[in-house]
């Protein structure tokens, strides 16, 4: 599978880029031409409307890739077809995870600064977004871990009997015991769903070490820092990290829970199925994702030359 990544970001991450000649957009204002705010606004919003409908399309159908994979679980005819499919899955989370963390240490480094190319109000919001997009990441991932399958009461033996024809007319027998087709496929299961557990429980740990980090920082920051205002965001951030790293012991306790989750055995040909599902729907996001690419960057474009229409209305 394809990494997936969810454009939405960019939708809360605009940001106005460099405005174009203020004294031509002055000039178009005096010109008689005074409704240029009001058009250049309702574009506006009918293109921020259109990216929402394509994020929220992308976030039902990521939604339904979680919630049918949480209900699944290989069979003998399958092998570990679905334990694959289930681990490509929660990596693409986790990267998309990763690139909501980058964009969020984004906006952090510009709320550091004395004077951020936004207000703080704004980069706060876009942060708390962020956190929540995380967040719902996170509780995907876990909800696909919990579906995976663990030890199975299955026999381990199999008792079986031969008739081997010896010289003359006499038939020898012989009897014995081998391991199950049944116990060597839930242990293959198992291992294979353990190793992707561990890794699973393995990231939230780290990202716990990582705020904790963090904190012990950001506290030196404060004590050297001499913008009052910097320093009640520095104690802002870690209050919120340790808000996180609570939410983060919580999920790892929710990974390590041997949870009875009710999962459905898929046969071969269904597990084929699904994978051939679940990649014509990265498609499908991935081409949601290019047309929210080109929305944005006209919607970007619209609101660098609005700035510059109500700065030579003296408009704010």
């Amino acid at each position: 599978m394809k990494k997936i990544s969810y454009l939405i970001l960019s939708i809360i991450f605009i940001g106005l880029v460099s405005i174009n000649s203020y004294a031509k957009a002055k000039s178009e204002v005096e010109a008689g031409r005074p409704n240029l705010i009001e058009k250049k606004e309702a574009e506006i919003k009918d293109m921020t409307d259109e990216i929402l409908a394509l994020d929220s399309k992308i976030e039902k159908e990521v939604g339904q890739i979680v919630q049918y994979l949480s209900s699944v679980k290989d069979s003998a005819g399958s092998h570990t077809k679905v334990a694959v499919i289930k681990e490509k899955a929660i990596l693409a989370l986790a990267d998309s995870v990763q690139d909501y963390q980058s964009e969020r240490a984004k906006r952090l480094n510009e709320l550091s600064k004395r004077y951020p190319n936004l207000s703080r109000d704004i980069l706060e919001k876009q942060i708390e977004i962020t956190d929540e997009r995380i967040d719902k990441r996170i509780e995907q991932i876990i909800g696909i871990t919990s579906s995976l399958t663990q030890n199975q009461n299955v026999k381990k033996y199999d008792a079986y009997w031969t008739r081997q024809r010896s010289s003359g007319r006499r038939t020898k027998v012989k009897s014995g015991k081998k391991v199950s087709k049944e116990y060597k496929q839930d242990r293959s299961v198992t291992a294979k769903n353990n190793a992707l557990k561990d890794k699973v429980i393995k990231g939230l740990k780290e990202e716990i070490a990582s705020l904790e980090a963090k904190n012990v920082t950001l506290n030196t920051k404060i004590q050297t820092e001499r913008s009052k205002e910097i320093k009640e965001q520095h104690k802002k951030e870690i209050e919120a990290n340790k808000g996180t790293i609570e939410k983060r012991k919580e999920q790892v306790a929710d990974a390590e829970a041997e949870t009875a989750v009710s999962t459905t055995p898929l046969q071969y040909d269904e597990a084929k199925d699904l994978e051939g599902q679940i990649s014509d729907l990265v498609l499908d996001i991935q081409d949601q994702e290019a047309k929210m690419k080109r929305l944005i960057y006209k919607r970007n474009m619209a609101l660098s030359k609005l700035a510059t229409y109500k700065k030579a209305a003296g408009r704010k």
